[in-house]
C-alpha cells in the first residue's frame, strides 16, 4: 500500500513539473523548438537590455525544476528499491517414507537443500520440469507416479543410490548423476 502511493506520489511530482521540461535542453540562439512539434519559431528581436534579464529568469526555473525532477526521481528509487525477499517459510511436512511418517524441515536445511538442488540438478530439471523427458515434472504426483515411487525422501534416497527411469525397466546410472 504504502509503496504504491509513493510511485503515484513520485509520479504526480514528476507530472506537475514537467518532465518534459526537465530533461530537454532548449537550443540557444533566437530559435526555440517544442517537443511534439516539429515546428520551429522564431523569436522577434527583443528590446535593447531586456534579453539578459529574461534569460536568467528562465535560467533559474529550469534550474529548480531540474533539481526538483532529480530529487522527485532519487525519493522514488529510494522508495521503490528492491529490498531483500520476506518470504516467511511454513513448516511443511514431508513424507519419509510409505508408512506416512513426515519429517519437517528447519530453515537451514531447506536453504541447504535449495542451494545443493541448484548446483546438481538444475542443469536438467529446469523451473521442476524433467529436460529428458518433459512430460514428467518434480512435483510429488508426477514422482507418485514413479516405480518405484519417488514422493518420499527415501524413495528418492533409493532413486539417487540407482537411478532408474520413470517407469523402473531401465539403468539411466550413466547418464543421471547417482552414487553408483
Amino acid at each position: 500500500m504504502s509503496r504504491s502511493l509513493a510511485c503515484g506520489l513520485a509520479a504526480a511530482c514528476l507530472l506537475g513539473l514537467g518532465l518534459r521540461a526537465s530533461f530537454v535542453v532548449a537550443p540557444s540562439g533566437g530559435a526555440s523548438r517544442t517537443l511534439g512539434d516539429a515546428r520551429v519559431a522564431l523569436r522577434a528581436a527583443p528590446l535593447h537590455g531586456s534579453e539578459p534579464q529574461e534569460q536568467a529568469a528562465t535560467s533559474t526555473w529550469t534550474s529548480a525544476t531540474r533539481f526538483l525532477a532529480g530529487a522527485a526521481l532519487g525519493a522514488m528509487l529510494l522508495v521503490t528499491a528492491a529490498g531483500p525477499v520476506r518470504a516467511d517459510i511454513d513448516d511443511v511436512a514431508i513424507p519419509v517414507d510409505d508408512k506416512g511418517k513426515t519429517t519437517n524441515l528447519t530453515k537451514e536445511q531447506l536453504v541447504r537443500g535449495k542451494r545443493l538442488f541448484l548446483a546438481a540438478c538444475s542443469t536438467c530439471h529446469v523451473g521442476g520440469g524433467t529436460r529428458t523427458n518433459q512430460n514428467v515434472a518434480l512435483s510429488l504426483e508426477e514422482l507418485s507416479g514413479a516405480l518405484p515411487a519417488r514422493n518420499t525422501v527415501n524413495g528418492l534416497v533409493d532413486y539417487l543410490n540407482a537411478p532408474t527411469s520413470y517407469d523402473g525397466l531401465k539403468d539411466i546410472s550413466e547418464v543421471h548423476p547417482s552414487i553408483k
